[in-house]
């Protein structure tokens, strides 16, 4: 690509841009759902060819071609400062032609700098300052993740302690975004990318653990935007008949919660309030409350509308694409195309009722009584599950040697008070025999949205230290004593040593949906456990994190996976570090399929997210060993 494709690209379109929308005929839309008003506005073959041939060389759609049809890949992706990188009149061009949604990035906490001329603001510092550690504040930005470790931790609040020089740098914030509010602009924004080899990373919250949505030197495509909700009563589609929504990228879980509540339905949805159910949630394959009543994120799905990487905007389900229907329904985010909406399903209302209680270690409550009490509570994974119940809870240590266990809640979907207080005796029974002391505040509440937002905490978030990893633990784990044993023994380790456990006790139900790519070791689990790595100081050095991060990897969680052999992990919620992650995150049957549909629909290896199929072909220039950042030059793996 010379450098005399850009400036005559300047002559080609600018003109044409002020004077004729990228948009034309838009494709047929999906028989069973109509899409939404902006997914109609479409770039098309017709209004790039008015462009002329720079224009076209620009904005041209893609192929699905193989890749050894294509001409031979460029070895890395370009790189701001590189002779080829487009100047700035490509970029003000480029906006013009979006219709002004281009954002040159500014990090959140650039106010909080001096070489931020025009941005630095005392009174605006104090603001990201305060509001660091809310979810929403990260969403409402078009580059900013909530886990700014990997982004090199560059640019953060100074006061809070977080390690930082005199100056605030991108690191690995994308260049642009794109701002998102119709389908030919993300048309135009992955055109854009693939023709000028620029890295594409794509944002809707910010939530993955991996921070998927973020990359030096990349064009962020950004769907915060796309909040459109439509509730349908009666919807009728292929074999599917029943209460339905249609929902836009941008919409998160407590959005989609609330709609449910005002139209007197349930949905499935994340237990993070700012979660985006059509972005990494259903690509992950997306717990929930719900799942032990009826299955996964990703089994609820019934359509999607998606942009693949050649441009080109289609509809998947069972009857059109359906082999990204499979795919993208759990098999990863960042890598088959840029979802607008999904069609989900819907169900009756229902009651839920909650506990909550904790124990702790005491003068009276010894070390080894508390984790008899937690062998206790695992017993019971098999039954609670089966009953339809949920556990989220915390296990922890206070000080070394001292330990506690706190219900986030307990969760009866579709129980009453009564019902979930029958369930529940055995198990306070034993505590009561152990010498476990235990006040249980039991809930009923007539609604999902009502329970959720009665028992759920709002999550922190925006720790530049903080590193976790994950394992789903099988059925068998919780159902064989000696199994069983050796669970409670590896859990018990990492706490002793420093560890923060989330847990949940879940086991998806089987759903008609769940023809899809989630991870097969969620099918068997009734145990999922987040582990937090040691405490690492806020303005703790790299080399400091890559060594809690090694002892993470290979010695925490190695003893997780010595005693949970067929399990897995879930990627949205797992370690970057996670070796073999093709079968932990996405099982050993299901990743060959998935790495082929890589190589059909993105032969130009246009999407790329660490630990995404496909990632091991590429690699980060400049990275460190357990520390893994997005600071440095996307290239190919040769």
């Amino acid at each position: 690509m010379a450098p005399s494709f850009f400036s005559g690209t300047i002559l080609g379109l600018a003109g044409h841009v002020a004077s004729q929308a990228l948009s034309g005929t838009p494709a047929a839309a999906s028989s069973c759902a109509a899409r939404f008003s902006w997914e109609t506005t479409q770039l098309t073959d017709a209004a790039i060819a008015s462009t002329g041939a720079s224009g076209k060389d620009l904005f041209a759609f893609g192929t699905d071609s193989p890749v050894t049809a294509l001409k031979p890949p460029a070895a890395c992706k370009l790189f701001p400062g590189d002779s080829l990188w487009p100047a700035k009149p490509i970029w003000n061009l480029f906006n013009a032609t979006l219709g002004g949604a281009l954002i040159q990035t500014v990090p959140l906490a650039a106010p909080c700098y001096s070489n931020w001329p025009g941005v630095t603001n005392p009174a605006m510092c104090q603001y990201v300052t305060d509001h660091w550690s809310d979810p929403h504040l990260h969403v409402e930005d078009p580059t900013s993740a909530m886990f700014p470790l990997f982004q090199g931790r560059t640019c953060l609040p100074p006061s809070l302690g977080f390690p930082h020089n005199d100056t605030c740098t991108l690191g690995g914030y994308a260049a642009y975004s794109v701002a998102v509010i119709k389908v030919s602009q993300i048309q135009l924004a992955l055109n854009f990318a693939r023709n000028a080899n620029i890295r594409l990373v794509v944002k809707n919250t910010g939530h993955d653990f991996a921070d998927k949505s973020i990359g030096a030197g990349s064009l962020s495509v950004w769907t915060h935007k796309l909040k459109d909700i439509k509730f349908y009563s009666d919807y009728r589609c292929r074999s599917y008949k029943g209460p339905a929504f249609k929902l836009g990228a941008g919409v998160v879980t407590e959005e989609v919660y609330q709609a449910a509540e005002q139209n007197g339905v349930t949905v499935v949805g994340g237990e993070c309030r700012t979660v985006g159910l059509a972005g990494g949630y259903v690509a992950g394959g997306g717990h929930s409350p719900m799942a032990t009543l009826v299955g996964m994120g990703a089994d609820q799905v019934l359509s999607l509308e998606v942009v693949l990487p050649s441009g080109k905007f289609i509809t998947a389900s069972k009857d059109t694409y359906p082999d990204l229907y499979w795919a993208l329904r759990g098999g990863g985010g960042s890598t088959y195309g840029v979802v607008t909406s999904v069609t989900i399903k819907a169900y009756p209302k229902i009651p839920v009722t909650t506990m909550t209680f904790g124990f702790a270690t005491s003068p009276t409550l010894s070390a080894d009584t508390f984790w008899s009490g937690m062998r206790a509570y695992m017993t019971y994974f098999d039954a609670f599950t089966a009953a339809g119940a949920y556990g989220y809870f915390l296990v922890g240590a206070f000080a070394p040697g001292n330990f506690f266990f706190q219900f986030m809640p307990f969760w009866g979907g579709n129980m009453t008070s009564s019902q979930l207080t029958t369930l529940v005796t055995p198990f306070l029974n034993d505590l009561q025999a152990l010498g476990i002391p235990v006040t249980p505040n039991i809930t009923q509440y007539d609604s999902l949205y009502k329970a959720f937002n009665g028992t759920f905490p709002p999550e922190a978030v925006g720790s530049p230290s903080g590193h976790a990893a994950s394992r789903l633990f099988p059925r068998e784990n919780f159902i064989s004593p000696s199994k069983l044993n050796a669970t409670v023994a590896a859990v018990r380790y990492v706490i002793e040593q420093g560890g923060f456990l989330v847990g949940y006790n879940i086991r998806p139900k089987p759903n008609p949906g769940q023809d899809n790519a989630v991870n097969p070791a969620w099918r068997n689990s009734t145990g999922f456990f987040i582990l937090a790595g040691a405490a690492v100081p806020d303005n703790g050095t790299d080399a400091q994190i890559a060594a809690a991060s090694e002892v993470l990897t290979n010695d925490w969680m190695a003893r997780w996976r010595a005693v949970s052999p067929g399990g897995g992990s879930y990627m949205a919620e797992g370690d970057i570090n996670e070796p073999n992650f093709q079968t932990s995150f996405y099982g050993a049957e299901n990743y060959p399929k998935l790495y082929a549909l890589k190589q059909k629909y993105d032969p130009t290896g246009l999407f790329y997210a660490p630990t995404a199929v496909g990632s091991e072909d590429w690699y980060i220039t400049g990275q460190i060993p357990y520390f893994p950042t997005q600071n440095g030059r996307l290239c190919r793996r040769t």
